[in-house]
């Protein structure tokens, strides 16, 4: 069925149906159905899974002149073109996903045009499969790319993509699965170990296709080429060429590869070159020795300090009162000087012995500056001089010290406390250890969070977790994690971890994860709290946003009812999406006009939500906003008072609905009496069947004239 503008409209399931007959989880465009129907066929059409254009740079990234050439990309198409499933396994640094767009690019280049190429988002909880109806339809020229390694893949779920990859093949298109080597457990005839590229080969091309070609000579492994002028005479040989020939080693990754040629473009060509001539001299002069400093301080940035910290952390003195200065500017860059010394003196034990040690010997000031630190105008901590030193110096101490993180961990809640030295910096704190998280074991990063949500019940503080929940969610390597506490956090009774789940959902998250953020949605409303409302908005939110988002919502929350029938979930879920308050209901009446899957959505969700007592007086004032909602005609009367007539012929009255058509003390206006006068006036529907056994309506009626689809006028008699 679809909507007056032709858009597709959600096709609910129902169980059992209230009325008619219904084919409850067919996608087929026929259906059969024997013996006598005057009811509705409801077809569900589920929304399909997220898809996201592949970025602009990763497809640059798999093309000329910035390839880095392997045979991976070369033997993934091959699977490709033969059976439209490849899957590329290797771990992180590989390159397995730029290798992965190559092959797709590869496969799917026509002289027509470049191919379509889209990230699919894996929607799906580790315990479920994707089913067909929610995967992509086969089109020519489109290619997808699956990311395995943020998300468990069980044996089924592989079964029902390689189905798919099957479909896919057939119409032009094909699938492409990364992950690490044990994340797939389908046929092993689709899998190929990811090679490799050449670390210095990236960085070169990187530098050379952005116009550094000094710093791509750099880098040459052949030092001894040179440059010619004319075609007889022979220049003197350029001495920067080879001279940071050894700087990448072959264990270094396609990304940091990147990310170091980014660091020597920011190298003047002069500094080196100057450097370089100084050396020239005889080892015992001052020159030679200025000279090669500079050469070592320029590896040094390049490599992001990796010699200076080995000693500043390791080296005799700095094992204890200098590291923790470090440590402190480290994760409090931009701070007042004066709190990273308060930070620094907060670790380990509170006792008058260690704040001594800090106050005896060099001043503070002294040691942050000979520990790397730099110390602006307004006395405040930073590493302009050292770009790239605290996160370095992060990694290093976590790495280096591993008897010690559960004191730095502790270290870490204790100055961001709510009466901590460093409360107010929790989002710097934050955002630097998740980027520790990313290449180190046990990370704090989310015992971090679980603390901040229990100890600093604050908004501000929660909207921090909630973005940086998110922003892992979004990392590849932190993505399982993300997603798994999430839902530990809404499943769970703790009121401000439900909230930060519930903004989690109603954001980027929601956006991206739609299913997902959906499943957790619904632990979130099992509760009546602060996050219950903001869950309740999440929901009429996504359902408002577009036609695939009122159908996915609506789809849902028909799965709720059926699968958790005493689950509160659903009529709080129902009641969020048909409260005049929000801007969901002018949709849903307008559209059960023209969709009968939309009516029997709206009854049904009635007849299941006034069963339920805990929901009883939220139940009545949405019914109440119905009533004044139609008489100030910002709904349709007929189809109104329609939809609550059906409700009352196919369900006994319960509670809310009796003090909505009966009245009550408190409850006597104007719109009220107008909608009861309606109401009673209504004739009942022809075509309804009520579910309960001893229903009268059960009965069998006469043939009734079939005056509007709700079974009369809406008007009273004249």
């Amino acid at each position: 069925m679809t909507t007056p503008d032709g858009q597709g409209l959600p096709q609910p399931r129902t169980s059992p149906p209230p009325f008619g007959q219904s084919a409850v989880g067919n996608a087929g465009p026929t259906v059969q159905v024997g013996g006598s129907n005057t009811g509705n066929i409801n077809i569900t059409d589920r929304p399909k899974l997220p898809v996201i254009a592949i970025p602009r740079g990763d497809r640059e990234a798999a093309l000329e002149p910035l390839w880095a050439h392997t045979p991976t990309p070369q033997q993934a198409a091959n699977l490709l073109a033969a059976h439209g499933l490849a899957v590329i396994v290797g771990e992180r640094g590989t390159g397995r996903r730029i290798s992965a767009v190559r092959a797709l690019h590869t496969h799917l280049s026509t002289p027509a045009g470049p191919p379509h190429l889209y990230d699919l988002a894996a929607d799906w909880e580790d315990d479920e499969v994707p089913e067909r109806e929610v995967l992509p339809e086969p089109i020519a020229g489109h290619g997808y790319l699956i990311d395995a390694a943020s998300r468990l893949m069980s044996e089924n779920a592989a079964r029902a993509l390689m189905t798919w990859a099957e479909e896919l093949h057939a119409g032009g298109s094909c699938l492409i699965i990364i992950g690490n080597q044990r994340d797939w457990r389908g046929d092993s005839r689709f899998k190929i170990g990811a090679v490799r590229p050449d670390a210095v080969q990236v960085a070169r091309n990187h530098l050379a296709h952005a116009g550094s070609h000094a710093q791509a000579g750099w880098l040459q492994q052949d030092a001894q080429r040179v440059v010619t002028r004319g075609l007889l005479r022979q220049a003197a040989p350029d001495r920067t060429v080879g001279i940071l020939s050894d700087l990448l080693t072959r264990s270094v990754s396609p990304f940091d590869a990147v990310a170091i040629a980014g660091r020597l473009r920011n190298i003047d060509p002069d500094r080196l070159a100057l450097a370089v001539e100084r050396r020239e001299n005889p080892p015992s002069s001052p020159e030679y020795e200025q000279g090669a400093r500079e050469l070592r301080r320029i590896r040094e940035e390049v490599l992001l300090w990796t010699n200076f910290l080995e000693q500043t952390l390791t080296g005799t003195g700095t094992r204890g009162q200098d590291r923790m200065m470090l440590l402190a500017a480290a994760y409090l860059e931009g701070a007042p000087l004066e709190l990273c010394i308060k930070a620094a003196t907060a670790f380990g034990s509170r006792d008058e012995a260690l704040a001594r040690r800090y106050r005896e010997g060099r001043s503070p000031r002294r040691r942050l500056a000979d520990v790397g630190v730099d110390i602006t105008a307004n006395d405040t901590a930073a590493f302009h001089s050292r770009p790239g030193l605290a996160l370095s110096a992060i990694r290093m101490d976590w790495h280096h010290w591993a008897d010690e993180r559960k004191e730095t961990r502790e270290w870490l809640a204790r100055i961001t406390a709510p009466d901590g030295v460093a409360k107010d910096c929790a989002e710097q704190i934050g955002s630097r250890l998740l980027e520790l998280s990313i290449t180190e074991v046990e990370s704090p990063f989310f015992t971090i969070l679980d603390t901040w949500t229990t100890t600093s019940p604050d908004e501000q503080r929660l909207r921090t977790v909630t973005a940086l929940i998110t922003r892992a969610a979004e990392t590849e390597e932190l993505a399982r994690a993300a997603h798994k506490q999430l839902l530990d956090w809404a499943a769970k009774g703790d009121a401000h971890r439900r909230k930060v789940a519930a903004w989690a959902c109603s954001g980027r998250y929601g956006m991206r994860w739609p299913h997902m953020a959906l499943v957790r949605l619904r632990h979130i409303l099992a509760i009546d709290d602060e996050a219950t409302g903001i869950a309740a908005t999440a929901l009429t939110a996504h359902a408002a946003a577009s036609t695939d988002g009122l159908r996915r919502v609506v789809e849902t929350v028909e799965t709720w009812f059926e699968k958790y029938p005493t689950h509160l979930a659903g009529p709080r879920a129902f009641l969020a999406l048909t409260d005049p308050a929000h801007n969901v209901l002018d949709t849903l009446v307008s559209a059960a006009h023209a969709a009968p899957a939309i009516r029997d959505f709206l009854i049904n969700g009635w007849m299941q939500t006034l069963r339920q007592p805990d929901v009883r007086d939220y139940a009545h004032q949405v019914l109440l906003g119905w009533a004044r909602a139609a008489h100030e005609g910002r709904l349709n009367r007929t189809a109104t008072f329609g939809i609550l007539t059906d409700v009352r012929n196919a369900h006994t009255p319960l509670d809310a609905m009796s003090r909505f058509l009966y009245g009550s003390p408190d409850q006597d206006d104007h719109a009220l009496i107008e909608a009861r006068f309606a109401l009673a006036n209504l004739r009942a529907c022809n075509h309804t069947q009520c579910s309960e056994p001893h229903c009268p309506l059960r009965e069998a009626v006469g043939p009734l004239p079939d005056t509007s689809t709700a079974g009369g006028t809406g008007e009273p008699p004249s």
